[in-house]
């Protein structure tokens, strides 16, 4: 039996752990600002378009690096190479063809590296492998961006001779899978196969038919195909590989994997390779983008029925939340939730305010940014969709506004004819679907900045496994994106469901991006920041013995970048913080103007030789 004074005892500490959580709830519930947008700010006041770093003259003739283009000028790898140039900060010069660089007068530009588009490029002309040869005795390093058909190689031993091929050993080969070997780009080794074929099948898209070439002694090789188990590994077919002359590097990519976004990294890899130490800028931001989620309004009824027996609503908030949540808690990435109200404006059912009001807590609750989607199902016009709901917004949350905005599909014309209008007045940055090209950061408009969501998180392929180690490499830059219109809307007749297309979700999206938690986890418009910073940046480097002087130009907030190092050496930084990311490869923070990054001989190494 409980005494009198007992009882009394232990219903005096429930009532006080009552009160202890009711006021933390009260608290919390108080604090919860989810009606005012912190990222705000007065378009004025950002970095615009006309901030973006340009190489100038004095530039060109002191310690920029400048590079070479040779071939097509509107082809992929002509624009990519531009791409890389402007982030990289260094100038350019373009050459419709090795004979017309080889015939202009005047030319006093010593370039540290040559990109060749051998697609675009007359390998009959006598001028080309001449060109090329007088290229690489000045020192400039080759980069066959592709290489030519492999009847000119097998016919052309000067070619194989730079190239460092020694043979053509089958003309078509098919390889089962790709290794991507340890110490080219960041994130280390990867190989792109698996034996359980189910998942082999629903992975695997990396260009796996391609000629087989023996290389000489001498060279390296940094990716390779995998063949069956008769062929020694060593062996293998090379995809990507450097050739050593006296006194330059030929790098060459047996592939198209250089037409694309992937190309930025594959020329920030190579760079790095030709140098004792090499540091460049990056922009720092990992994002996690739920697109299309939450929709506030019940869809699709029917089929949400027949593959969940539940309500759109109940999909989003009881089974789909949960896996995002955990995703979200167990990475690194920043979260962003582009909210779209409704998906069909067309079928009479409407959003609800108080599950706006839901979502706005939750998603504040988590640090998460809540951005506005321009995607819709139905017929109506993009400008009556923002103005049903920027109606819908304000009156349950009136002093909201969105900084971001998902524009999907929508062409430039269609963006541009809505920024800076209604709903939309205070968007300082757009995410756009990624198109295949190498444009991933830039501006939409004078004042608004894009950027690409690269990697699909729930149909994560080998080849944007790759592209993804390969911007990272180029810009320290990722984002993944998740879109909960495939699952309201499936466009398939079976029954997969979110639970199907979800579970490797969480543990791939920690594993794949294991290796990259050095970088910062950004919602879009804090990476919005940073992209502008990165474009505005202006640098000078000076090397003094075993120090590097880093001298920052208009870089408005903290900037960021890679240093790496090719050899063993310790490294301590003043006027900033480091990271180390992979082994000779460390994230740079700067805290002024002025950086001094200082490197010890390890092991009787001394890294300027």
């Amino acid at each position: 039996m409980v005494s009198l004074r007992n009882y009394f005892t232990i219903t005096i500490v429930m009532c006080i752990i009552l009160c202890l959580f009711q006021a933390s709830g009260v608290a919390s519930e108080m604090l919860n600002d989810f009606g005012e947008n912190p990222y705000t700010e007065e378009m004025e006041g950002l970095r615009g378009r006309n901030d973006v770093y340009e190489i100038n003259q004095s530039d060109k003739e002191s310690q920029r690096e400048s590079v070479l283009y040779l071939g097509a000028s509107q082809s992929p790898v002509s624009k990519m190479t531009q791409n890389w140039a402007l982030y990289t900060k260094r100038s350019m010069q373009s050459f419709d063809s090795p004979a017309e660089y080889k015939e202009s007068a005047g030319r006093q530009t010593a370039f540290h590296m040559a990109v060749l588009d051998s697609a675009s490029i007359d390998w009959k002309n006598a001028d080309t492998m001449d060109c090329l040869e007088e290229l690489a005795v000045s020192g400039t390093h080759l980069v066959f961006a592709g290489l030519p058909d492999v009847s000119v190689i097998e016919k052309n031993r000067e070619l194989q001779r730079l190239l460092g091929i020694s043979s053509v050993r089958e003309k078509y080969a098919a390889a089962v899978g790709i290794h991507l070997y340890e110490g080219f780009l960041l994130g280390g080794e990867q190989i792109y196969y698996a034996e359980d074929e189910e998942v082999n099948e629903k992975k695997q898209d990396m260009e796996l038919t391609f000629p087989w070439y023996t290389l000489e002694s001498g060279t390296k090789t940094y990716m390779s195909g995998i063949m069956e188990e008769t062929v020694n590994y060593m062996d293998y077919p090379p995809v990507i590989w450097r050739n050593s002359l006296k006194s330059t590097f030929v790098f060459a990519v047996n592939g198209d994997y250089m037409e694309d976004a992937s190309g930025l990294g594959l020329l920030s890899a190579m760079s790095a390779q030709t140098k004792e130490c090499e540091i460049y800028p990056v922009v720092n931001a990992q994002n996690l983008v739920m697109l299309n989620y939450p929709g506030l309004a019940e869809e699709n009824e029917e089929e949400m029925m027949r593959r969940y027996s539940r309500s759109s609503q109940k999909v989003i908030r009881d089974i789909m939340w949960p896996g995002i949540i955990t995703a979200y808690r167990k990475n690194s990435l920043g979260l962003t939730a582009m909210m779209a109200l409704q998906f069909d404006y067309e079928d009479g059912n409407m959003p609800k305010q108080e599950r706006l009001i839901y979502y706005m807590k939750l998603l504040n609750e988590q640090n998460a940014e809540t951005g506005l989607s321009g995607i819709c199902i139905s017929d109506t016009k993009l400008g009556d969709k923002l103005r049903e709901d920027e109606r819908f917004v304000r009156e349950g949350i009136p002093n909201y506004r969105f900084t971001s905005f998902y524009a999907g599909e929508l062409s430039e014309e269609e963006i541009g004819s809505v920024l800076g209008n209604g709903i939309l007045a205070d968007v300082r940055t757009v995410v756009e679907d990624y198109h295949g090209d190498s444009e991933i950061i830039g501006y939409v408009s004078e004042q608004v900045t894009k950027q690409a969501a690269l990697s699909n998180g729930l149909k994560y392929t080998y080849r944007e496994d790759f592209r993804n180690k390969c911007v990272e490499t180029a810009l320290g830059y990722s984002s993944v994106w998740v879109d909960a219109s495939e699952i309201i809307y499936p466009e398939d007749d079976g029954l997969e469901t979110w639970r199907d297309m979800s579970k490797d979700f969480t543990g791939a999206l920690g594993e794949n991006w294991k290796n990259f938690r050095a970088f910062s986890g950004t919602t879009v418009s804090e990476c919005d920041s940073r992209i502008r910073n990165f474009l505005a940046l202006d640098y000078e480097i000076k090397q003094e013995e075993n120090k590097i002087f880093l001298e920052l130009k208009n870089s408005g907030e903290k900037v960021w970048f890679i240093l790496r190092m090719n050899g063993n050496s310790n490294v301590s930084v003043e006027g900033g913080s480091l990271k180390e990311m992979d082994e000779g490869a460390y994230l740079i923070e700067t805290e002024n103007d002025n950086v001094t990054i200082s490197m010890s001989e390890q092991d009787g190494y001394d890294i300027f030789g």
